[in-house]
């Protein structure tokens, strides 16, 4: 599997001189030598920024991160239980897990959007570290570092390693980010 995304650095083409720096609302990272980064789709005169995060109701310190990528390729970070800033484990994904739905573990999965099926799932070794937590906000920062599973052949183990920094209140996918303008 491979990864062919286009993304920008934090500053591509001196954005960063004009005002627009990627402060906020924004994750990346890296498997297989290629970036996985949001992008903003646009059709049909509506648009929207490929960056989902949501709680987990009833519980509020569990949450749903979820991106797609251009070409076809969503991946979903489960964070469960996070009440304060810190090092939290990152678990064995379950491949029957349905993505739409709260994990019981701090997890992640790649998925296929094509076949609408985990591709790799994270092993019991990774760890994500929340930097910056405020629940009353929704935010979330932090970066992390997972073996992830081929659920093709469990013997394929790849590194993933991230970071993200979110902000539930002023996240409005129906706007482009100025870096992706």
């Amino acid at each position: 599997m491979a990864f062919s995304t286009t993304g920008c650095n934090k500053d591509d083409d001196n954005k960063e001189e004009q005002g627009c720096v990627k402060e906020e609302n924004y994750f990346e990272a890296q498997f297989e030598s290629q970036t996985i980064e949001l992008f903003y789709v646009q059709g049909g005169g509506f648009g929207l920024y490929t960056l989902n995060l949501q709680r987990c109701s009833p519980d509020d310190n569990s949450w749903i991160l979820s991106i797609n990528t251009e070409n076809g390729i969503n991946l979903y970070l489960y964070l469960v239980d996070i009440i304060d800033m810190g090092n939290y484990s990152i678990t064995f994904g379950d491949p029957g897990h349905t993505s739409i739905s709260c994990a019981e573990v701090t997890s992640l999965f790649i998925e296929d959007e094509a076949s609408n099926t985990y591709t790799y799932i994270s092993s019991s070794n990774g760890s994500i570290e929340i930097t910056e937590y405020d629940s009353g906000y929704g935010i979330l920062m932090g970066t992390f570092s997972a073996e992830m599973v081929s659920t093709a052949n469990p013997a394929v183990k790849k590194t993933i390693t991230g970071e993200f920094n979110l902000n539930k209140s002023t996240l409005d996918n129906t706007k482009r980010p100025c870096w992706l303008e």
